[in-house]
């Protein structure tokens, strides 16, 4: 073997590490890599201790949540409704929190039944005398009830301006949520002003077919003065409609701020307003007066008692029996119809007694009773008379003429009738 080959076997023995340095690098190397794996694995649970730590929520106490998974609202019945407090759920992307505001109310102001006004006369808040003819397209209004026009023929609609404010809120939130259509929000938006965008418009259309709907069943009259009714009648009509569509949305309150009679025909309305209240009043006094008379002649129950006596099956002793439950004059003059109709039984007794006891002297003596009857009687006529003139028949009084003196005292004429009457 040459010289280059043995210095090339020599130099490829140097290059070649030992059995034990090998050894040595390996058990590094696993070392590194098993500490690199766990910090990896720790890392990993980390991440996924934190990403389930991300699926934590609150619900604040103004509000009601509603959990999506993949879009479809989870839980079933009363548990699909996250009530205030902390839960949990799957984090996003695969859940996702819908908090609603059920707490929140909103409140709509409606003008599509009230005239037409600038800005400024809108914010002046005067009552605008509008000028010429109604004008539908611009104006708003509302008709009321048909009333028959008394002593002609046809009936009359009566034109009012409202001005309307609706108050809601969200009373199930599954249900709006599933049947309310709701913009996609920005940032910076809050849940119930991007709803309000589409929640005002149908209900100011739902509460608009409420209001004609409610007023067209009041007279001009009721409309100017029962806003309660009215408003309450409005409240009622608009949550029927919004409960059949299953809105979940809650009708808090219907107010009416304003309610007017066109301004055009101002002066004859109030005009016709003075004398209906004039009739009213007159037709209140008159019923005072009724059951005042009623009440002073026949007593408080005066006027149920006279409505039973119309009664024609009751036989005479209720009649008698309802007729002494009057009070009042009338039993005054009851009891003097009483008492007036014992004396005349009493009078009719006696004289039917007395001629009873002259029944048999007549049949035996008749003329002689007659005569005494008659003397009797003339007595009795003259009994209380200061004067008295007799006029004898006799065949020697015949042609004779019979004057009486009515004053027999000349010296003390009578008196003119002027001075009587004074």
């Amino acid at each position: 073997m040459d010289e280059s080959h043995i210095h090339e076997s020599q130099t490829e023995e140097r290059m070649l590490p030992e059995s034990s340095d090998l050894d040595a690098g390996q058990k590094s190397l696993a070392d590194a890599l098993r500490l690199s794996f766990g910090i990896l694995k720790l890392i990993m649970l980390a991440v996924i201790v934190l990403f389930l730590a991300s699926g934590f929520f609150s619900v604040e106490p103004n509000e009601q949540a509603l959990v999506l998974v993949f879009g479809k609202v989870q839980g079933q019945g009363a548990g699909r409704i996250k009530e205030p407090g902390y839960h949990w759920t799957l984090p996003e992307p695969i859940s996702e929190v819908v908090r609603i505001p059920v707490k929140e109310v909103q409140s709509l102001s409606i003008r599509s039944f009230w005239f037409f006004e600038t800005e400024a006369e809108r914010l002046a808040g005067g009552r605008r005398y509008a000028a010429g003819g109604l004008n539908p397209i611009r104006d708003g209004y509302c008709l009321t009830r048909n009333d028959l026009l008394t002593e002609l023929k046809g009936s009359d609609y009566n034109i009012v301006h409202s001005l309307w404010t609706v108050t809601y809120s969200i009373g199930s939130p599954v249900r709006f949520f599933e049947h309310v259509y709701m913009e996609s929000r920005k940032p910076g938006e809050s849940f119930m002003e991007v709803a309000s965008r589409t929640v005002d418009p149908m209900i100011e259309s739902i509460a608009s077919d409420a209001i004609v709907a409610t007023l067209v069943t009041y007279s001009i009259d009721d409309a100017i003065r029962s806003h309660i009714g009215i408003a309450n009648g409005v409240k009622e009509h608009l949550q029927r409609k919004l409960n059949a569509i299953e809105s979940g949305i809650q009708i808090d309150d219907v107010r009416i701020n304003r309610i007017t009679w066109p301004l055009q025909v101002d002066d004859a309305f109030q005009a016709s307003s003075q004398a209906v209240n004039k009739s009213q009043q007159s037709i209140t006094d008159a019923r005072a007066y009724k059951e005042k008379l009623l009440t002073d002649t026949a007593g408080p129950r005066a006027e149920s008692i006279l409505d039973s006596l119309k009664d024609s099956t009751l036989s005479q002793a209720q009649k008698e029996q309802l007729v002494s439950q009057l009070g009042g004059r009338v039993q005054g003059v009851i009891a003097e119809s009483r008492a007036y109709r014992t004396r005349v039984e009493q009078d009719a007794k006696a004289a039917a007694d007395y001629l009873k006891s002259l029944l048999p002297e007549y049949r035996q003596r008749p003329r002689l009773v007659l005569q005494k009857i008659y003397q009797d009687a003339i007595e009795e006529v003259l009994l209380n008379v200061d004067e008295k003139v007799f006029a004898p028949p006799g065949d020697e009084n015949k042609g004779r003429e019979i004057r009486v003196l009515i004053s027999r005292d000349l010296a003390s004429p009578r008196k003119p009738a002027d001075s009587e009457k004074q």
